[in-house]
């Protein structure tokens, strides 16, 4: 495969979207978080590539399929930061949101249920009509790189969890 044509191709398809309306007051950060999204977007996309083995023209659809995904994951992620947010004030001793603790400790443990009904589908969409072999690369892939996603990157890399290439 032309990993960097499609590379490039990815590039500027995700700088077209992140030229979209923001909603964030900060523009800057608001930017900064758009960039970083579409490169975990496609950091993800090349990954499930590599492990599907697939041609150009299906990482392209593939592309899109994971844009609409992550539009689904985003929102919740937002609530998420927004939730810890309190937690951390509430660590630093910030008085004020002791009382908000419990609160947003169960809106957390409730998003994270709902992050994962969203990969959970994922994987079900992009696993439909694959051979075993592939269907266990896509998952170990996913596990990998949806975890890193969660936590604000783009996923982890190295050899924890790789599929095994040398087939």
């Amino acid at each position: 495969m032309k990993i960097w044509m499609v590379l490039g191709m990815l590039t500027l398809a995700g700088a077209a979207e992140a030229a979209g309306p923001n909603k964030a007051d900060d523009p800057a950060a608001s930017e900064k978080r758009e960039q970083m999204d579409q490169r975990a977007q496609m950091m993800l996309t090349l990954q499930i590539s590599e492990a599907l083995q697939m041609d150009d023209a299906a990482t392209i659809k593939l592309r899109q399929t994971v844009a609409q995904w992550d539009a689904q994951r985003s929102p919740i992620r937002q609530q998420m930061l927004d939730q810890a947010q309190v937690l951390r004030r509430a660590a630093k001793g910030d008085t004020t949101a002791y009382g908000q603790v419990d609160s947003a400790i169960q809106k957390i443990l409730d998003l994270r249920t709902q992050v994962h009904a969203v990969d959970q589908k994922l994987f079900q969409q992009l696993s439909q009509g694959q051979p075993p072999q592939k269907k266990a690369k896509l998952a170990l892939t996913l596990a990998r790189t949806l975890r890193g996603m969660g936590r604000g990157g783009g996923g982890g890399g190295g050899p924890r969890g790789e599929p095994d290439d040398g087939q």
